[in-house]
């Protein structure tokens, strides 16, 4: 199971939640195919739809009323063990509510599948007052919209529902924003009453409570030192993860949105742009590209490689910071 990210996509044809650009019509179209399968309990669809966009896995019909994502339907549905099973291990939550309110495991219990009710029980990792979280929720839901009130409408985002956070063994999630660069780091410290919910957006980090929110500056990431011209390739793989392009551009579409251009233009001109993180993204992308190529070519030696790190050096003076959703470590 990957990072945890809350898909707020509700319009169809909006601006993917997990993308800073928009989304192309292919990535609309596998969103609407999933819900199709998902409906029409087409199982096999449903996770060849996953098998190349696992982070779906929790999102609903674009433009669709019920808010169903694949777990809804396959309980609704009363689908084998092994599908629900699936799904979780995808990364499915038990705890993920319809438009009406309901969890997989209410829709199962009303259509008497007793088959299922085991399975799609949240699991209920820590103690949290239901109050204490629905009182964070609404500070969380305004600290958001402080920043991006204008978005939010314009998309007509579902905003985070923390309840999904009791059943993660990490309770943490990212919520990236259409149009925003950047996004919404969500992590939970949970101490019954006294819980409080991290939430880092930017430079700052505010600290909620059941009774208020507290803003502080983010603590600076550490940094990392760039590579030499010598470096081995295990050194340049591990350099490449210290920028997690995956996380902070959405996903595979997403990052492939922010590589594009950069490459376009590099191929073209030779030049690279001057923003380090478009930078890094580049390098991420192409170290995954290689993983995913079997490793077919050598990473060390190829020239967008070279051009990448020697600019990144240029610009950085030989640092920069750690930057991923996790800690490092």
């Amino acid at each position: 199971m990957g990072e945890q990210a809350w898909d707020g996509t509700t319009k169809a044809g909006t601006t993917k939640a997990g993308t800073t650009a928009g989304t192309t019509q292919a990535g609309m179209a596998r969103r609407q195919r999933l819900a199709d399968c998902a409906k029409r309990y087409d199982w096999a669809g449903v996770f060849a739809v996953l098998a190349d966009e696992p982070g779906l896995v929790n999102s609903a019909r674009p433009g669709g009323a019920s808010w169903f994502a694949p777990l809804h339907q396959a309980a609704h549905g009363g689908a084998p063990v092994e599908v629900v099973e699936r799904l979780v291990a995808l990364g499915a939550w038990r705890g993920l509510r319809t438009a009406a309110g309901d969890r997989p495991a209410d829709l199962a219990r009303r259509a008497n599948h007793a088959h299922l009710a085991a399975v799609l029980e949240p699991p209920r990792r820590f103690d949290v007052p239901a109050g204490t979280l629905r009182r964070i929720q609404v500070f969380v839901h305004a600290v958001i919209r402080a920043r991006v009130q204008h978005l939010v409408d314009q998309h007509a985002l579902r905003l985070p529902e923390l309840e999904v956070l009791l059943e993660l063994a990490e309770p943490r999630m990212s919520f990236q924003v259409p149009g925003m660069h950047g996004r919404f780091e969500l992590r939970l410290d949970p101490a019954g009453p006294d819980t409080r919910l991290i939430v880092d957006v930017f430079a700052e980090r505010h600290e909620v409570t059941a009774r208020e929110v507290r803003v502080r500056e983010r603590p600076d990431p550490p940094l990392v030192a760039v590579p030499g011209e010598g470096a081995g390739f295990p050194e340049l793989v591990t350099f490449a993860h210290t920028y997690n392009g995956y996380d902070l551009h959405g996903g595979s579409e997403g990052l492939a949105e922010v590589v594009a251009p950069a490459r376009r233009d590099w191929e073209r001109t030779g030049d690279l742009p001057g923003d380090l993180d478009v930078l890094r993204a580049c390098l991420f992308f192409q170290q995954r590209s290689h993983y995913w190529d079997g490793g077919s070519w050598d990473f060390g030696t190829d020239r967008f490689v070279v051009a990448l790190l020697a600019r990144i050096r240029e610009l950085s003076g030989g640092t920069v910071p750690h930057h991923s959703m996790k800690d490092p470590g």
